[in-house]
């Protein structure tokens, strides 16, 4: 068996490690092979901290959290803990026998750059020094001293994520003349040829990264799915009658979203389709986020006696999807998000519900090529020229086979998908 390190870096208010990740390496380790271990850099509580960490130890993976500063302000900060962290992550690998390094995006990358020229050089890590010495030397660290790796022959695998760096510049305000770009994309071209793998959630991602960096890499490259626990989101028809008297429906169709909210998660265009709808039929909208205030800081006064605002536990969502007709799936389809792969579509189709979907996000295209069931937004030309379409869609939506579209997802975003998915990758 196989000890694997995944590297993170996390902010407090999102939930991927214990909700997405996790249970795709407990699937994995399922099969006997590897053992995971996980690095978590973040600014979170005590209390989200603890709560990730029994996540963790349910199911069998050696969790540690390390903190990113944010002090004096938050960039000098988070390159600060970049800098001071190398030495504890190599102490990390000798002491848990680690034969498999994996960090996940940007800032994990810059740290593990740091560590040792055979990253770059070998695209593995004997930690043996640049004339082949069997120490590597700290320097630059206070207490320098030669750490032993004889005998050592581990594996980097980079997980890309998406296209992260790019996001910034498209959600963030990243210039791409300033230093902290120049910086951050050196560290992720580094990283991207020196891996022996590389992990990205869509092929256009491949082919945006396989431009920048030459064609002969493209060999290391693989996609990996986000799965989704198909017995947690499942279609479930006898819940319906359940969530839809909880809500005070009777026979209005229900628009659903769940997921978080801002710029690039298309409130504005998900409610001017709802509204299309509902002038002319029965309809009710309910939106299942964490960012409630955004919420109704954005719903028009008009629209307000007809959605339904809700936060909920994320163990309770896939509850309130099988009681929905047809839900929204849309990212505004900006450079950055040929990248991504919509964790929030897995979960809608596995519930065995139809979706309006945005064209121009990863490969969701050709994923959906294969659900009739689902509508492609083209946010290029706006919502009039579509209307006719959409409306005709949803209409359609309430006879659609949700048994069949369920088990159709499970191809594509079950846990077993994703964790077939990363094991491939990992024995190429």
């Amino acid at each position: 068996m196989k000890n694997l390190l995944f590297i993170t870096w996390d902010g407090p208010q999102t939930s991927y490690m214990e909700g997405l990740f996790m249970p795709i390496f407990q699937e994995i380790a399922k099969k006997g092979y590897y053992k995971f271990h996980v690095i978590q850099f973040t600014w979170a509580d005590a209390q989200k901290i603890a709560h990730t960490k029994a996540a963790a130890n349910k199911m069998g993976i050696t969790y540690t959290a390390w903190p990113v500063l944010r002090i004096p302000n938050i960039a000098i900060g988070s390159l600060l803990t970049v800098l001071s962290s190398a030495g504890k992550i190599k102490k990390y690998i000798r002491e848990n026998n680690i034969h498999i390094v994996m960090p996940r995006s940007t800032f994990p990358a810059m740290i593990v750059n740091q560590i040792n020229s055979p990253f770059a050089s070998r695209a593995f890590f004997p930690f043996r020094g640049l004339r082949g010495a069997s120490f590597f030397p700290f320097r630059g660290l206070r207490g320098a001293g030669k750490v032993p790796f004889r005998g050592f022959r581990g594996k980097l695998i980079f997980d890309a994520d998406g296209l992260p760096i790019e996001e910034r510049i498209d959600f963030a305000g990243l210039k791409k003349e300033s230093f902290q770009y120049k910086l951050m994309k050196s560290a992720e071209t580094k990283m991207l040829k020196s891996a022996n793998a590389v992990i990205t959630r869509s092929q256009k991602a491949i082919d945006i990264h396989i431009a920048h960096i030459g064609e002969s890499y493209r060999s290391k490259f693989s996609v990996v799915f986000n799965g989704r626990d198909k017995d947690v989101f499942a279609y479930q028809p006898h819940l319906r009658e359940e969530v839809r008297q909880e809500l005070g429906l009777k026979d209005e169709l229900l628009f659903l979203y769940a997921g978080s909210l801002g710029p690039q998660y298309c409130l504005t265009e998900m409610l001017e389709i709802f509204q299309a709808y509902a002038e002319k039929q029965k309809a009710k909208f309910l939106i299942l986020t964490g960012n409630t205030e955004f919420a109704e800081q954005n719903i028009p006064l008009a629209l307000k006696t007809h959605v339904i605002l809700k936060s909920v536990p994320s163990e309770k969502v896939s509850f309130y999807l099988n009681g929905g007709d047809v839900a929204f799936g849309l990212r505004k389809p900006t450079f950055s998000m040929q990248g991504v792969a919509p964790i929030k579509l897995g979960e809608y189709l596995l519930c065995g519900l139809p979706v309006i979907a945005s064209k121009g996000i990863g490969d969701t295209e050709k994923i959906l090529e294969n659900f009739e069931e689902c509508y492609l937004y083209d946010h290029s030309i706006g919502l009039l020229p579509q209307i006719a379409q959409i409306k005709n869609f949803v209409e359609k939506a309430i006879f659609a086979n949700r048994n069949n579209i369920a088990q159709k997802a499970q191809h594509y975003f079950s846990l077993e998908a994703a964790a077939q998915s990363y094991i491939k990758a990992m024995n190429n």
